[in-house]
């Protein structure tokens, strides 16, 4: 049987999602689901669903692990991603570590 808070830890990281921008993505108060991991408060079925409409992914994806559909930006993203060479795919990342770096000084 599938661990529902696992599942949605699992998505949070494939969208690289905090709890707060989980939060702010389908209304479900932050306290809420930290509760879900910190005291082993399950979500209600509401809560799933919202989950899945924010995530782009249907239920049954959410409860087969059925598998992630990147959105039309992230697409758009990878088809030019494989068209960088080497030295600007590191451009790129470095690029994108700056800004991790920038918002964790926020």
């Amino acid at each position: 049987m599938i661990n529902v808070v696992e599942r949605i830890n699992e998505l949070m990281r494939l969208k690289k999602w905090t709890a707060y921008e989980l939060s702010n993505q389908t209304g479900i108060s932050t306290n809420t689901i930290y509760d879900w991991n910190k005291i082993g408060a399950t979500p209600t079925m509401h809560s799933i669903i919202s989950i899945c409409d924010a995530m782009d992914i249907s239920l049954e994806q959410f409860f087969c692990g059925g598998e992630y559909r990147y959105s039309d930006e992230e697409n758009a993203v990878l088809a030019k991603w494989v068209g960088l060479t080497d030295a600007e795919k590191v451009a790129v990342l470095n690029l994108m570590k700056t800004f991790n770096l920038s918002k964790s000084r926020l």
